[in-house]
């Protein structure tokens, strides 16, 4: 029970003190002529929450803008979290619900690829969202992976990979997709 505590106090005073790391990603946004300094850093702050995770994010967005050149953006994150699975069951995945905004035009696609412990699931969002419609949206979906990467000091980390899409088929078209949340529990396997 002190393990636990003193890892989530740990993640909490990193998170407060802007020194979490934070998630290796990749913008292919344009840069306009008068936009100013570098694009806002990527981040997934993750905190322990009933033997799971709960991470919310930062600047998770892949979005085209009617009017803006280019028509298509990709975002990808992938950070090894810190986890420590239940005591006494063997980790067989995880039950997920992510948080995202999703909206796009008549020419607009939104796509989404996350990899939890090693299972990849694919979400084509566009025939889910009407032109013009969109909001915030719920994914629940169940992992079967468990795998967890070791470091050299016998911690365990969870890989999660996120990638985001946004497409249009002409410049008046417009899409966007944000990761707002992603909240973990585990599954004990037999």
């Amino acid at each position: 029970m002190r393990f636990p505590l003193r890892l989530g106090v740990r993640l909490a005073i990193a998170a407060i003190a802007g020194i979490a790391a934070p998630a290796f990603a990749s913008d292919d946004r344009p840069v306009a002529d008068d936009a100013a300094g570098p694009p806002p850093v990527t981040r997934l702050i993750c905190t322990p929450k009933a033997l799971g995770l709960v991470c919310s994010t930062t600047n998770i967005r892949a979005a085209v803008t009617a009017g803006v050149a280019g028509r298509s953006q990709t975002l990808t994150a992938a950070p090894y979290q810190p986890y420590v699975p239940p005591r006494g069951h063997a980790l067989a995945g995880f039950d997920v619900d992510l948080t995202l905004y999703a909206n796009r035009s008549e020419g607009g696609r939104v796509f989404l690829m996350v990899d939890i412990g090693g299972d990849a699931h694919v979400f084509d969002l566009t025939s889910q969202i009407e032109p013009g419609q969109g909001g915030i949206r719920t994914v629940r979906f169940s992992t079967d992976g468990a795998m967890l990467a070791d470091t050299e000091g016998g911690a365990s980390r969870l890989p999660i990979h996120l990638l985001l899409t946004a497409q249009t088929r002409t410049a008046a078209d417009s899409a966007r997709l944000d990761v707002i949340e992603i909240e973990m529990r585990p599954r004990s396997g037999g």
